[in-house]
């Protein structure tokens, strides 16, 4: 006689928890008594006209119980506002120092990030701060006659951003980049370097870069003749305003 075959159901609720469980074995996760301690820089979200107007980096640490920083454990990291990367929810592998970073952009309002691995969770929470972005003005007279970047003159320039809004108030912690305003080169002309190429204005709302000469441009365009251009220049970004270009003269003989 053929034994009728049994046929067991398993509810919904114990199917998410087997993927649930699943989902954790692939990943390393935070031993029991592990803690993990979370930091934002800068501290705050600036806002300008509604929208996040600078990156926020947040790390994640996680230690053990007697506070040894773990290496190679996934940390999760959620948020109430705006956008991680790497993308919310996916696994970011702490590095040899036990760290774990995200970066936070596009939040519209107060955000509470969460960081987690295993059983260890903490959570920070970003107020925020206005600033109605007005003017960027970028300062310098660069005006190169030495491809070299040394401290000899005429081979490195420093150029200073301030960023002020619509009382001529500083912005601080606004991400602000530098770029030539000569979207495509003439064959002749030679790039320019900035260093940093990005950053956030400090307490004054100011923010300075060093900027130099391609080394491979001058190598291959410079050799045995003279550059001569006032063709380019050197312009600040910061959220959706753009400062004055100021020229950039190369004259190496």
């Amino acid at each position: 006689m053929k034994t009728p075959a049994v046929r067991i159901a398993m509810p919904l609720s114990g199917l998410l928890v087997l993927a649930v469980v699943a989902c954790q074995s692939s990943e390393t996760i935070a031993p029991d008594g592990s803690t993990i301690s979370l930091a934002a820089t800068p501290a705050v979200i600036v806002t300008s006209g509604g929208v996040q107007a600078n990156d926020v980096s947040i790390l994640a640490t996680v230690r053990n119980s007697i506070g040894v920083a773990l290496p190679g454990q996934d940390v999760r990291f959620t948020t109430t506002s705006g956008v991680l990367t790497p993308q919310a929810g996916l696994p970011v592998s702490t590095d040899k120092f036990g760290n774990a970073t995200t970066v936070l952009t596009s939040a519209t309002t107060t955000a509470t990030v969460a960081a987690t691995s295993g059983k260890a969770t903490a959570s920070i929470t970003l107020q925020t701060t206005t600033c109605n972005i007005s003017t960027v003005t970028l300062d310098g007279s660069p005006n190169f006659t030495s491809c070299t970047p040394t401290e000899v003159a005429g081979g490195a320039f420093t150029l200073t951003v301030t960023v002020t809004d619509t009382s001529q108030k500083p912005c601080v912690g606004i991400a602000v980049s530098f770029t030539s305003s000569v979207a495509s080169l003439p064959p002749t002309d030679i790039a320019l370097v900035f260093s940093p190429s990005q950053g956030s204005t400090d307490s004054t709302g100011t923010l300075k870069t060093t900027l130099t000469l391609d080394q491979q441009n001058c190598s291959s365009k410079c050799t045995g003749k003279n550059c001569n251009t006032s063709l380019q220049g050197a312009e600040a970004v910061a959220g959706s305003i753009t400062s004055t270009a100021v020229p950039v003269n190369i004259d190496i003989h």
